[in-house]
């Protein structure tokens, strides 16, 4: 199956529903920013991961042959011109 992907500059969800995360990539154009990323529809979900990057700079975040997320995907971004894109396969390996 084709990697999907999804993209935000703002906090909220990208997915609902099982999928298996890839890489997550977090750049910023202005101040230094940090993205939370969690396994669920909103911040109550699973912490996975806490990325931060400098002003001006990226990175991104690649758990292996990816991570799984059980509920969806939902992100909390901080810092003015933060970006995050998220690549990863609709469907459970798990399921």
């Amino acid at each position: 199956m084709a990697d999907a992907s999804g993209y935000t500059n703002t906090s909220r969800v990208l997915l609902v529903g099982p999928c298996v995360v890839k890489a997550v990539h977090l750049s910023n154009a202005g101040a230094n920013g940090t993205c939370v990323v969690y396994d669920g529809v909103n911040a109550n979900g699973k912490l996975k991961a806490k990325l931060s990057v400098f002003s001006g700079d990226s990175y991104t975040w690649r758990p292996g042959d990816g991570t799984d997320f059980h509920y969806g995907i939902f992100v909390v971004l901080a810092g003015t011109n933060t970006n995050v894109t998220a690549t990863f396969e609709p469907v459970s390996r798990k399921s």
